[in-house]
């Protein structure tokens, strides 16, 4: 909850920066301060107001959270401000947000973090958000440096060789975690090499999707509407369920 206050005060924050070029998006022109709906002096209040109940609210879970509740806050916002408009520096950032996320959560619950885990976390996260680029380059094709600058730096083909890595190393990763001693001795099994092959497919299913369907644009719109995925994503769940229970 403290990091959804958290982001909820990051997008506040990025809406209104990035208010001019989100009203020359097809979609983002329809976001609350975009479209007019919410006026800036009241986002401005909501900004500090979810801020300070973050920051106070983080402090109550303990020192390792509540740094990674600011570290969060800095690296976003030198993301909106700086970061946004440096090539691949700004698919770093805001896949080392999702990290941070994750560890924040595993630090507060007192659960320790595979670093391959969080490996995984990150080179996924780096999977989608390079999704995100390339269908909104590809959507607002010469027009896309006018909604996001670094759009206009890059190329389709750039990003589909990024898309393409990310893809096998998001694999790599999540069957080393899968297949590792830690994994193994956590779970009391080795049986989490079974869910591999749904990874595999999730992956290459969304692949599908973004390169040949052109729905990389909202990955949660998409992991959830898809019926092959959701389907994969319910087995996985099993498989997992199943592998705990056997554990």
């Amino acid at each position: 909850m403290l990091f959804c206050l958290v982001s909820g005060a990051v997008y506040v924050m990025n809406d209104l920066h990035d208010v001019e070029e989100d009203r020359t998006h097809p979609t983002k022109r329809m976001r609350p301060i975009a479209s007019g709906r919410l006026p800036g002096r009241i986002a401005v209040s909501w900004y500090f107001a979810l801020l300070a109940a973050a920051l106070a609210g983080s402090l109550l879970l303990g020192r390792g959270f509540a740094l990674s509740v600011s570290v969060y806050f800095l690296l976003q916002t030198l993301y909106t401000y700086w970061l946004k408009r440096v090539v691949v520096a700004e698919l770093i950032v805001v896949a080392a947000g999702f990290v941070i996320r994750v560890y924040a959560g595993t630090a507060a619950a007192g659960i320790y973090a595979s670093p391959w885990l969080l490996i995984c976390t990150f080179m996924a996260a780096l999977f989608l958000v390079t999704g995100k680029r390339r269908e909104e380059k590809a959507l607002l094709g010469d027009s896309a440096g006018t909604h996001r600058a670094v759009l206009a730096l890059y190329d389709l083909p750039m990003l589909d060789h990024c898309i393409s890595a990310t893809a096998g190393a998001t694999v790599v990763c999540y069957s080393i975690y899968a297949t590792a001693g830690d994994t193994a001795a956590k779970f009391g099994t080795e049986l989490m090499v079974l869910t591999v092959p749904f990874v595999v497919f999730g992956i290459f299913r969304y692949m599908y999707l973004v390169l040949c369907r052109g729905k990389g644009g909202s990955p949660e719109r998409t992991l959830t509407s898809d019926v092959p995925t959701v389907i994969n994503i319910v087995l996985y769940a099993m498989v997992y369920f199943c592998v705990m229970v056997l554990a």
